[in-house]
């Protein structure tokens, strides 16, 4: 019972942040790297709250942290940036000029750097939740 309760909120947490970062929903494709996120970041609000579960409260937190490090690691690989139609090298006497390599992709999980960045904008909302440790 509590695993498919975890699973359905899980799901509902990826959707949700698909619908904040304007991905179709019915989309699947990049419902295993978002779900890296989700897992990331849903371990350490129970790391910093000192809690097993993460209550329903705290549902839409959980959605806007992983939003936004997700937009903020994973933007080139959610919405790929338009190539140059034509990329060509200009030159002028003994000076070229080309195109910049495109983009190295970021990589496929979540870098620490971030999410404790995230962790640190969202501290005044998880501290409402946080609970001693004895």
């Amino acid at each position: 019972m509590q695993i498919q309760r975890l699973k359905a909120e899980r799901e509902a947490i990826i959707n949700e942040v698909k619908r904040r970062l304007k991905l179709d929903v019915n989309d699947t494709e990049h419902d295993y790297l978002i779900g890296t996120y989700v897992d990331e970041v849903g371990l350490r609000i129970m790391n910093y709250c000192n809690i097993t579960v993460i209550p329903d409260e705290l549902s839409y937190t959980w959605v806007a942290m992983v939003a936004s490090a997700v937009s903020t690691e994973q933007i080139n690989v959610l919405r790929p940036p338009v190539a140059p139609v034509e990329a060509f090298e200009v030159k002028i006497g003994d000076t070229s000029i080309k195109p910049a390599p495109a983009a190295k992709t970021a990589p496929a999980t979540p870098t620490v750097a971030v999410i404790e960045g995230v962790l640190r904008d969202y501290q005044g909302e998880l501290n409402a939740f946080r609970r001693l440790r004895w």
